[in-house]
């Protein structure tokens, strides 16, 4: 943008010094000038915009289970081998573990569907503690959790079956996802 000011500033030099009509030296003139407070106007706003996060610190994914569904025992680690988005890689799909690498504030969710008449606790963990519980108990039950929370750099997430033993097989009911909401220490 600045060399096209530049440029426009030399055209319109050249033009007015072959032309002596009065009423185009003074469009020239305005329209350099407009170009120039514009091209002000945008050099602030790039100015503003220094204080925003570089475009690698975004971070989200979600994953979901195959369509087979998944048999675990409790304390197991629950992997969503189906990965729709991974933004910023921090899912690792043959773990199930999220790995933080922008401190912030993050929105968490999760959803689960069990077999009829299977009930199952699930749990959000960080570092190894419980953020928070999903249970379904009856037939087609599901449940979900949503929370928001400060992480550090290095913080570890995942879901984790705590009683049960089988998720509902269907890519559609039971997902894992992550999105930094704003970057920062907390």
């Amino acid at each position: 943008m600045y060399f096209e000011v530049i440029f426009l500033v030399l055209l319109g030099s050249i033009y007015s010094e072959k032309c002596n009509n009065p009423l185009i030296i003074q469009q020239t003139k305005t329209e350099v000038d407009f170009l120039s407070n514009r091209l002000t106007a945008l050099q602030g706003k790039l100015s503003s915009c220094k204080g925003e996060p570089p475009i690698s610190s975004y971070t989200a994914f979600t994953a979901t289970l195959n369509s087979d569904g998944v048999t675990l025992s409790k304390g197991k680690i629950v992997k969503y081998s189906r990965v729709l988005a991974n933004i910023g890689n921090c899912y690792d799909s043959a773990t199930g573990v999220f790995t933080v690498k922008t401190p912030g504030v993050y929105s968490m969710s999760a959803s689960m569907m069990t077999p009829p008449n299977k009930a199952s606790h699930l749990s959000l963990m960080k570092n190894g503690q419980i953020l928070v519980w999903l249970y379904t108990g009856g037939p087609y039950d599901m449940a979900s959790q949503t929370v928001n929370v400060a992480l550090s750099g290095g913080d570890k997430l995942w879901i984790q079956m705590q009683s049960g033993t089988r998720l509902y097989g269907n890519e559609f009911y039971n997902l894992f996802t992550a999105a930094l909401i704003k970057p920062g220490n907390f």
